[in-house]
């Protein structure tokens, strides 16, 4: 039986893993150890994508004034400047959910959802 057609679960992956070679043992551990270093580093990213509290504030009271078409031309300017930042931290955050689903083997979605990560709102 080759291992694409063996299920997948703890045991099987054990049985297979400590049957290997010695140097193909080690350098399996090693690589299995980097990339749990390497997901846990992301996850730990992934709170740091967000605006400040501040700024969060701030671009809610911005974003009402524009709805409601009662923005001045400097506060229009400091919300799109607002805008751009949390754009840029939202492909960030996803370029870091991407590289955590690649790891797991898993979608976008599958991750997302087994962290409870939902697309950020700051209506």
């Amino acid at each position: 039986m080759s291992v694409q057609n063996l299920e997948i679960n703890k045991a099987n992956l054990l049985n297979v893993v400590v049957s290997l070679p010695k140097n193909e043992f080690e350098q399996f551990v090693s690589d299995a150890r980097k990339l749990k270093r390497r997901e846990e580093s992301l996850l730990a990213k992934i709170p740091k994508f967000d605006l400040s509290d501040e700024e969060k504030a701030v671009y809610k009271v911005l974003l009402r004034k524009f709805r409601a078409e009662n923005i001045s031309e400097a506060e229009h300017k400091q919300m799109m400047n607002l805008t751009d930042k949390l754009e840029g931290l939202n492909v960030e955050r996803l370029e870091c959910l991407m590289e955590i689903a690649k790891i797991r083997n898993k979608t976008l979605r599958e991750v997302m959802k087994e962290l409870n990560i939902k697309p950020k709102s700051y209506e």
